[in-house]
């Protein structure tokens, strides 16, 4: 959960997504505790260890494991290749080389082989802050980043698609994105169809920020080959 920036304006309300989506990976999934890690305000560095852990549990578990990644806080796309990367709260966006890609964010989750990896992106990445303006883009125009592809038994659900800004929902201190995610896990104790659990929230947030935020927000969904014919009917709880 990045909020605190060193370089750019901060994303509010995002360490309060962060720790609430900790909280209820272990209160309402059902997570032991110990295998649930929060980082709040992560630099570059932190993100290659943090990553780093994944992997190494991974391969100790020989790929036996289910791998649930959160992230709310900026996204930003390369102007020239139109790659996108989540931000570290070290970096501004102008040097992608200090942000971690998503095609890296994939391929490494994908190759730790675990049986099953959703990803949640409280994020957008066409340049645009939580709030009004934008990030990096000098000329002020949203661009639109291109899609990477899921990787291994991957689910992707991001708050916002295209050039599209995700917003936040300041009267309930959350982004909207995981808001109504948070709200939905909680309604059915985890127990919901990714197909389910992605209706709910796109339907929710993109009538809320219409009328909340006057604008556009539109929660998008990719999976990797793999899962194409099945993801809707997978449960993210079987327990």
């Amino acid at each position: 959960a990045n909020q605190n920036y060193s370089n750019v304006a901060g994303v509010p309300l995002a360490l309060n997504d962060g720790l609430a989506f900790s909280k209820y990976c272990e209160k309402t999934l059902g997570m032991p505790a110990e295998n649930v890690r929060y980082y709040a305000d992560a630099s570059y560095g932190t993100m290659l260890r943090a990553m780093r852990d994944i992997k190494n549990i991974a391969s100790a578990f020989n790929g036996d494991i289910n791998i649930v990644f959160y992230y709310a806080g900026h996204g930003i796309p390369n102007e020239s290749t139109k790659d996108a990367y989540l931000l570290p709260t070290d970096a501004d966006g102008t040097q992608t080389e200090g942000c971690y890609s998503l095609n890296k964010l994939y391929a490494e989750l994908g190759s730790t082989k675990a049986k099953e990896i959703v990803v949640f992106l409280d994020a957008c990445f066409s340049g645009s802050k939580r709030e009004e303006g934008m990030l990096a883009s000098a000329r002020g125009v949203a661009l639109k980043a291109k899609a990477e592809a899921p990787k291994g038994n991957m689910l992707v659900m991001t708050a916002a698609q295209g050039s599209e800004t995700a917003y936040p929902y300041k009267e309930k201190k959350h982004g909207l994105f995981t808001y109504f995610l948070l709200k939905k896990l909680q309604e059915s104790k985890g127990k919901v169809t990714y197909g389910d659990l992605f209706d709910y929230v796109k339907t929710n947030v993109a009538q809320k920020s219409v009328v909340v935020n006057e604008k556009s927000q539109t929660p998008t969904i990719a999976v990797s080959g793999d899962l194409v014919s099945t993801w809707q009917g997978i449960r993210l709880n079987e327990d």
